[in-house]
């Protein structure tokens, strides 16, 4: 039995896996690493399936926040604990500015994911030994990382659906495509105005709440 690599779908792929460990075929003898990058892929697949949901429930006519008095300021640490690990691994440098107790009212499920989509991605796209700055101060909140700079024409792109700035990442280095496209909703949504754009040594986003 042969089992290919070109498969076109993630199914098809994490199928062809599977049957090449259960017949223990070539490299597919090693389940133990294969098994893992099957997991990985269908764990990909549901973060996928996730946030085509939930731009589809904020497209309709009738979703509607669900708003509370929330501690911005401790929200946004929170999404800078989860990503340490990964800041680590990369040499990265972290700077915090984020002044104590500043409350809005808004959606925290919601803002929580724009928190993880933009400072993720700050950490994801940049390169190792860059610097990623946090800053919350007088409703302005922004994340710039260094190390890479965005081309004009993709900056004016980077907020629509599944639109990715390097078109060679493949399933294992890049997104579903749609985590700014659901920031750009969110913050629509909460009335926010937010940009992205170079600076001189890299990329920030900004919102003003």
């Amino acid at each position: 039995m042969e089992v290919s690599h070109e498969l076109k779908t993630p199914i098809a792929i994490i199928k062809g896996e599977l049957e090449g460990m259960i017949y223990q075929v070539g490299e597919y003898k090693d389940r133990n690493t294969y098994l893992r990058h099957c997991l990985k892929t269908v764990n990909d697949m549901e973060e996928i399936v996730k946030e085509i949901l939930t731009s589809a429930r904020m497209g309709g006519s009738d979703f509607q926040l669900i708003r509370s008095d929330l501690n911005v300021s401790k929200l946004l640490q929170k999404s800078c604990q989860k990503v340490s690990g990964r800041i680590e691994d990369k040499e990265m440098e972290l700077r915090l500015d984020i002044q104590p107790d500043f409350h809005y009212e808004g959606d925290e499920r919601l803002l929580n994911k724009v928190f993880s989509n933009v400072i993720g991605n700050a950490v994801a796209y940049s390169p190792k030994g860059a610097v990623i700055t946090v800053s919350l101060q007088d409703r302005r909140f922004y994340v710039e990382n260094t190390g890479i700079h965005i081309a004009e024409e993709d900056l004016k792109r980077l907020f629509t659906p599944f639109y990715r700035v390097d078109k060679s990442r493949n399933r294992n280095s890049g997104g579903s495509g749609l985590g700014l496209y659901i920031t750009k909703m969110i913050l629509d949504h909460h009335g926010l105005t937010y940009r992205m754009e170079n600076t001189e040594s890299g990329v920030k986003f900004s919102a003003i709440f």
